[in-house]
């Protein structure tokens, strides 16, 4: 299914006003980061810092439309989630550089709490793939989030 589909889905009908413009590239984001937030079970405060503040910087979004957005994502996430069709949609729309600062975001959401679990590994390489990041790439994103957490590679 298309994220397009899953969107129509999604919002199945329902007329509601939102303050964050429907951004479909916004929302495949979102869901993608709460979802690796979410990987080793929970949703940290540190977890939800990393997420709320890549998506203010990335879509210049004030705390409300940040909160909004990962609320909408939240409830994607709950009904359903497609992984293909998630960084499907990503890849298209966003920009080499764009997916990789949406990857780095993800090792620092898996590395917040210090630790990375097995299935928060498999998932970000995973997602990484997905979104056509060659392995190399990938593990220089890693990297890069190490050393800026002062941990070590």
């Amino acid at each position: 299914m298309s994220f397009a589909k899953l969107v129509e889905r999604f919002k199945g009908g329902v007329q509601h006003e939102t303050k964050v413009e429907r951004d479909p590239l916004r929302l495949a984001t979102a869901a993608v980061l709460l979802e690796t937030a979410y990987a080793d079970g929970e949703f940290s405060p540190a977890e939800d810092g990393d997420v709320v503040g890549y998506l203010k910087r990335a879509f210049q979004l004030d705390d409300e439309a940040a909160q909004d957005l990962i609320t909408e994502a939240a409830e994607l996430r709950n009904r359903t989630i497609d992984h293909f069709a998630l960084t499907n949609f990503i890849r298209k729309n966003a920009t080499l550089g764009q997916r990789i600062d949406i990857v780095k975001t993800m090792w620092r959401i898996v590395y917040s709490d210090r630790k990375l679990t097995d299935y928060e590994n498999y998932l970000v390489r995973k997602l990484a793939d997905l979104l056509v990041l060659e392995h190399h790439v990938m593990i220089d994103a890693k990297v890069a989030v190490l050393r800026d957490m002062g941990l070590s590679a």
